[in-house]
């Protein structure tokens, strides 16, 4: 299975991640504890500014 390089939403450290739905049992940033990720050919540089300027109680998912 081929694994890709994600991307903590908090403080932009990259780990790798398994390509599965199962992805790690404790997702957790190692560096800063966040637990929001995305894969980082996902994001732009705008995406980022933008969710490092939210407050965190402010970053949450919407789903319709």
């Amino acid at each position: 299975m081929e694994s890709l390089v994600v991307e903590c939403l908090r403080c932009g450290s990259h780990r790798q991640a398994d390509d599965s739905p199962l992805r790690k049992a404790s997702p957790e940033c190692h560096r800063c504890g966040y637990v929001g990720w995305a894969p980082v050919a996902d994001l732009t540089e705008r995406d980022r500014r933008a969710l490092r300027a939210r407050p965190l109680e402010r970053r949450r998912l919407r789903l319709a």
